[in-house]
């Protein structure tokens, strides 16, 4: 799972595209997630994209 930071979120249609920034400082863009999951109770934020591909949302 990928860890992106700085993340924002933006609904395109019937989806989720996200733009962050990946460890390395690279820019990231993450099309058609159909979910965002946790971020409560040090639950982690997790992003789910229509590939089943799941991204960790820091703010850091």
């Amino acid at each position: 799972m990928n860890k992106l930071n700085g993340w924002t979120a933006k609904r395109a249609g019937g989806r989720i595209t996200i733009n962050a920034v990946d460890a390395e400082g690279k820019a990231i863009k993450v099309l058609g997630v159909d979910k965002i999951t946790g971020g409560a109770n040090g639950v982690p934020t997790i992003a789910t994209d229509k590939n089943g591909d799941r991204y960790e949302l820091a703010q850091s």
